[in-house]
């Protein structure tokens, strides 16, 4: 009789991760780039790499990396949601023991710069650390596609107040009616069956964001939060559900009397951590 293994491999997966490449988009009279980052990971029949090291079932990681750069040649990049998806479908389609792909891509946005009102046709300025995001995950079976947005950081001096939360005996917070309400966005958003217009939903998304950080009148990060989903899904009928990532970037105001001057409300230390963290997730009914 065979004895039973003393361990089992329960799950595995593995792939190539920060891919870089820059693509040049060149029209008759104007240029475009892209600068995306790609992970790459995948599951299926490689157990016997973990127990045996049998490797003949094995794609290199290198092979994934080289994958990319020739895919991206032969692909629009009209969006990083379908070149994801494209790759994706590309592993389960070339090696029949995959049994999953998940592709995550980042994009590094770049903005033109305007001359005398005119955008120049070849010429950029970075957008920051802000990304766009994607993930697709794969089978044979079934596709989901997730877009996201990251490090959108965005700053507002008033409309923002905090109060008639919990004081017990651990509160030194003082009530503010008045206050910097700074953070960094961070939101994915999820589809249904069909493929939308990617762009078309991403710059919904991120100018409702804008639009409601702008104009609302915060009682909470979390009100906040809440009303740019609901707006979201209220506009993105393609989108089935959104969850919201907001860290609370706190500007504490200094006390200026020891100096002889009046506190007005007009000087703040900027402070990485701690830092309050405040997510939602909205779906429809």
């Amino acid at each position: 009789m065979t004895s039973a293994p003393s361990t089992l491999l329960v799950h595995n997966a593995y792939g190539k991760s920060e891919v870089r490449l820059t693509k040049i988009i060149r029209q008759p009279d104007h240029q475009e780039v892209k600068e995306i980052s790609v992970n790459i990971e995948l599951e299926g029949d490689f157990s016997e790499t973990y127990m045996s090291g049998d490797n003949s079932k094995v794609v290199a990681t290198d092979s994934m990396k080289n994958t990319v750069y020739a895919l991206a040649a032969q692909h629009p990049l009209d969006s990083i949601e379908s070149f994801a998806n494209h790759l994706a479908k590309h592993f389960l389609k070339r090696y029949e023991q995959i049994s999953q792909a998940t592709v995550q891509l980042r994009e590094s946005l770049w903005n033109r710069v305007v001359l005398n009102g005119n955008e120049h046709p070849h010429a950029f300025t970075s957008a920051g650390n802000e990304r766009r995001s994607a993930v697709v995950k794969a089978t044979r079976e079934n596709t989901s596609i997730q877009s996201g947005i990251e490090n959108l950081v965005v700053l507002k001096t008033t409309n923002s107040e905090f109060w008639g939360f919990v004081r017990d005996e651990y509160t030194t917070l003082p009530e503010t009616r008045d206050r910097i309400f700074a953070t960094a966005i961070e939101a994915t958003w999820a589809y249904g069956e069909d493929n939308p217009d990617f762009n078309k939903i991403y710059d919904a998304v991120r100018n409702i964001m804008l639009e409601v950080f702008a104009t609302h009148r915060s009682l909470s990060v979390q009100q906040t939060l809440y009303e740019m989903g609901r707006r979201a899904l209220d506009a993105c009928d393609r989108i089935e559900e959104i969850t919201i990532r907001m860290p609370n970037q706190h500007h504490i105001a200094m006390n200026l009397t020891p100096f002889g001057l009046e506190t007005k409300n007009e000087i703040f230390v900027p402070t990485d951590e701690p830092y309050g963290l405040i997510t939602g997730t909205l779906r429809r009914p």
